[in-house]
């Protein structure tokens, strides 16, 4: 009766075990080739983060051929939000993720809740905007390399047209966005020895309406050219440009069918195509590496930008 009872207990306590596994959600094993994988970006309002998510999808469809069952979601807050973040990083923990893929607002307003699931054995790789958490590699822009391309872009211009000088604004995104802050300072050094002048930074909060209007106030100011350092500020300034008294020159980041059409129209002199798709692409696939038991050592690939004008603007139709 006693050794009936004993197995009776053991049994109970497996099962026990069991059922709290399961509700700890899924966790990889290294060459399984079942995955639970997501995305997590800034916000969806960007066409570029769309594109990073075909990126993902493309490499998700690749990878099936290969034998691999991806169980995928992409997650973003509304608007640009660190605390939001910071629950959709709780979210993808909770619902089992083997791996985050993800592009974070801040550089370190993330590292706690990253740090948590990193513990609990989810991975970790950026695309687009790394977080000072180490991760298993980063895909993404050098944005600051980016910016100074965007400047020297924007010297050009101004010279072709004959402004030796004066103000240059600028509208970024939200304060604490590290890609859109190192654009920034890539852009002002560029203007470092001329007779330009950046001016303090504008925020649109990512709002295209609101990025006119700052780029509107900032043309009464005596702004010659405006630098929108987002999709969403290259549109609005190229906005507010249209709608000047005056010739203004404007350069900006992020191809969009908005950035297309402003320079089609010669309102937008050039903007600096990033390659979102190769992002999330180059990030899924290295998922796979880091999962089936590779290491990647946190490697960090740049994947570059193109600068898109009205002499190429065609070959960057989606």
């Amino acid at each position: 009766m006693m050794r009936r009872k004993t197995a009776w207990g053991l049994f109970l306590l497996i099962l026990a075990c069991c059922i709290f596994c399961a509700g700890c959600g899924r966790k990889y094993v290294a060459g399984s080739k079942d995955y639970n994988i997501t995305l997590i970006t800034m916000d969806q309002m960007d066409v570029h983060w769309v594109k990073v998510n075909a990126g993902v999808k493309k490499a998700i469809s690749e990878a099936k051929d290969k034998g691999y069952t991806i169980h995928y979601n992409w997650y973003a807050p509304d608007v640009k939000d660190n605390a939001k973040q910071i629950e959709q990083i709780d979210m993808a923990a909770s619902n089992g993720s083997d791996l985050i893929i993800i592009a974070v607002n801040s550089p370190t307003a993330c590292n706690a809740a990253l740090n948590e699931v990193a513990k609990e054995g989810t991975k970790i790789i950026y695309v687009d905007s790394p977080a000072t958490f180490p991760g298993e590699a980063t895909y993404a822009t050098d944005n600051y390399a980016a910016g100074e391309q965007a400047g020297q872009k924007m010297i050009q211009v101004l010279t072709d047209a004959g402004i030796s000088g004066g103000m240059i604004g600028i509208v970024s995104a939200q304060a604490g966005v590290q890609s859109c802050i190192d654009r920034v300072d890539g852009f002002c050094k560029a203007l470092e020895g001329t007779a330009y002048t950046p001016s303090e930074v504008q925020y649109s909060e990512g709002d295209t309406a609101k990025a006119q209007e700052l780029g509107t106030n900032m043309i009464n100011n005596g702004a010659v050219a405006l630098f929108g350092a987002n999709e969403a500020a290259c549109v609005g300034c190229g906005n507010a440009a249209k709608d000047a008294r005056d010739k203004i020159y404007c350069v900006g980041f992020d191809n969009s069918s908005a950035s297309r059409t402003l320079v089609k129209k010669g309102i937008v002199q050039a903007f600096m195509a990033q390659k979102p798709e190769l992002m999330g692409y180059g990030a899924l696939t290295a998922a796979l590496q880091v999962l089936d038991g590779g290491n990647l050592n946190g490697e960090v690939t740049d994947t570059g930008v193109t600068v898109v004008t009205s002499e190429n603007v065609g070959d960057f139709e989606d």
